[in-house]
């Protein structure tokens, strides 16, 4: 499609028509739902449009209208029954299987009970409540709760009905002796389901995810200061046993790193305050060098930029400026959020060919709405949610500064002809106008922001009315 303007429009109606209906390519991705409600209220949220107030619906263009409520009861029936178990160490006791699962591929799980011979279930107490039946597939997921609560956030919700104490309960069984985090809890504490195995979903994602619970549960929540929750030793020194021989980060020790498993690596130990520290230490010196090497060689070289109203000259090559995830791969909208936003973290994204990029990430707008994940591929909400994301991060760094002033001062050089200077003034025009509406569309997100994947104001919002 044309790119000389962001479509900030027709993003709106994407994003709210998936809300309400998805292509039948995403069935497959049913019991992931959560994630897909949550790439699309994250976008509205970075767009500016989401209502401001959760118990009431926003008029978000004048064919469009977002029931906040609506989604924000959808999520709270995903919330898991927690299991209290006893400590044999102790007379305390503790929760395991607090959180969120994806979807609602189970049915209806709450209208089970004891005497239901239908529904195959155990049986749990939750802080007084009566015993409700439980059934043994309802586990909760670290992603799905994480996507969960940052959903819930962007929506205005307070977090009064989600169970911190057993969510944070369960986050401390999830963690293994290695600083490493499993992605399910179990509700049966009779299957040893949290015992270690070695086929276990451990990995950079899943600690990022556990890092970004605790993070935005412990920010919310004053009761849980005092208990540490997490082992932030052992984590910090699971992302450093990931790092690869060109400073990059695996998603497991001993693999090829990745630009994903990089950002959760480094926007894990930034929300653990031991990013800097980290980066200091004598015996990593150097790694930070290289890890900025590995990411500013991730964007592809632009020999000659070339706009659709430019002139063409002999020879010149238009090659494109976007960021892979790993060397001798192709580009992808979505490393421009993982590549760049890592550089971000580093207060170095400056080094980016910032203008580059967000013209590449433009160039995969769709005339349906949301981003492809190349140019002229079909949009999806993955890719959308972090060409976004992406957009807002590089007009909050100074990533695309230029020095437009110069432009004024050498009026052209003598040898372009009248023909070439209209051309030249044309194609100026035309990329100030598409980066004024960029920046006018898009909320700017800040660090906190970048490394939590969500806008941090809505913590900040609800800190303040707590304290009230």
């Amino acid at each position: 499609m044309n790119t000389d303007k962001f479509e900030r429009t027709r993003h709106i109606r994407y994003f709210t028509n998936c809300l309400q209906s998805l292509p039948e390519q995403y069935t497959a991705a049913d019991t992931n739902r959560l994630t897909l409600v949550h790439f699309c209220v994250q976008s509205l949220d970075i767009l500016g449009c989401l209502p401001t107030h959760p118990n009431c619906c926003g008029n978000v263009d004048e064919e469009v209208i977002l029931d906040n409520q609506a989604i924000i009861e959808w999520i709270y029936g995903l919330q898991t029954i927690p299991t209290l178990t006893e400590n044999n160490d102790d007379d305390s006791a503790t929760y395991i299987g607090g959180g969120f699962k994806g979807g609602t591929y189970l049915g209806d799980i709450a209208s089970c009970r004891k005497d239901d011979i239908d529904c195959p279930q155990q049986y749990s107490i939750v802080e007084g409540e009566e015993e409700v039946g439980q059934h043994p597939y309802d586990h909760s997921h670290l992603a799905m709760t994480y996507v969960a609560i940052c959903t819930l956030l962007a929506l205005g919700d307070d977090l009064s009905r989600v169970h911190k104490t057993a969510i944070l309960q369960t986050l401390q069984s999830l963690q293994k002796e290695d600083g490493s985090f499993m992605a399910i809890s179990s509700n049966n504490c009779n299957n040893e389901q949290n015992e270690e195995k070695e086929d276990d979903d451990c990995d950079l994602r899943f600690l990022y995810t556990a890092i970004s619970i605790w993070y935005l549960l412990k920010s919310t929540d004053s009761d849980n200061d005092d208990n540490p929750i997490i082992n932030i030793e052992t984590a910090t020194n699971y992302i450093l046993s990931c790092i690869t021989w060109d400073g990059s980060l695996g998603l497991t020790p001993g693999r090829e790193g990745h630009g994903g498993s990089t950002f959760c690596g480094i926007a894990s130990l930034f929300l653990m305050s031991v990013l800097d520290d980290v980066m200091n230490r004598e015996e990593l010196k150097g790694w930070k060098d290289d890890l900025i090497r590995w990411c500013v060689s991730r964007q592809y070289t632009l020999h000659e930029t070339i706009y659709s109203n430019t002139i063409e000259h002999d020879g010149s090559t238009n090659q494109v400026a976007g960021m892979c995830g790993r060397p001798n791969k192709l580009e992808d909208t979505c490393y421009s959020y993982w590549v760049g936003g890592t550089l971000h973290l580093l207060n170095e994204a400056h080094l980016l060919d910032g203008w580059a990029l967000r013209d590449y990430v433009l160039s995969c707008q769709s005339t349906y709405g949301g981003f492809g994940k190349l140019v002229g591929a079909m949009p999806d909400v993955l890719h959308s949610f972090y060409s976004l994301a992406w957009l807002s991060l590089s007009v909050e760094q100074g990533c695309c500064e230029e020095e437009e002033e110069e432009e004024e001062e050498d009026e052209y050089v003598n040898d372009i002809d009248n023909d070439d200077k209209g051309n030249e003034q044309t194609s100026k025009a035309y990329n100030n106008e598409r980066r004024r509406q960029v920046d006018e569309s898009l909320h700017q997100l800040p660090r906190l922001d970048c490394a939590l994947g969500i806008c941090s104001k809505r913590i900040h919002a609800l800190q303040k009315r707590q304290e009230r």
